[in-house]
C-alpha cells in the first residue's frame, strides 16, 4: 500500500430475502468469499451467517482502496450472487482509514 492511500473498510448486515434453503444461500456467499479474496485490491472479505433463525449474513471487508470495491461489483462472481436476489442490505458502514 502506498503512503497516503486510504484503506477502505466495509461492515454490512444483509437480510436474507430468498426462500431458498439457508445452507444453499450460505454456500453461495462462501463461494463469493473465496473468489473475492482472490481479487486484486482485496485484503479481506468475510461473509458470516448469524443464527439461522435470524436469516442474516454479516460482511466484513477490507480493501486497498475504494476503486478496488468498485471493480469488485463488475466481477462475474459478484454479479451472479446479486442476480439471485438472496439478500438485501439492512445496514452498511464504510470508512477510509490510513
Amino acid at each position: 500500500m502506498k503512503e497516503g492511500n486510504l484503506m477502505h473498510y466495509i461492515t454490512a448486515c444483509l437480510n436474507i430475502i430468498s426462500d431458498k434453503n439457508f445452507n444453499e444461500i450460505i454456500e453461495a456467499f462462501k463461494k463469493l468469499e473465496e473468489e473475492t479474496n482472490k481479487e486484486e485490491g482485496c485484503i479481506k472479505f468475510h461473509a458470516y451467517p448469524l443464527e439461522p433463525s435470524e436469516r442474516k449474513i454479516m460482511l466484513w471487508e477490507i480493501w486497498e482502496n475504494e476503486e478496488a470495491v468498485n471493480v469488485h461489483f463488475t466481477k462475474l462472481h459478484t454479479k451472479n450472487v446479486q442476480e439471485q436476489k438472496l439478500t438485501e442490505v439492512e445496514w452498511i458502514i464504510k470508512s477510509n482509514v490510513n
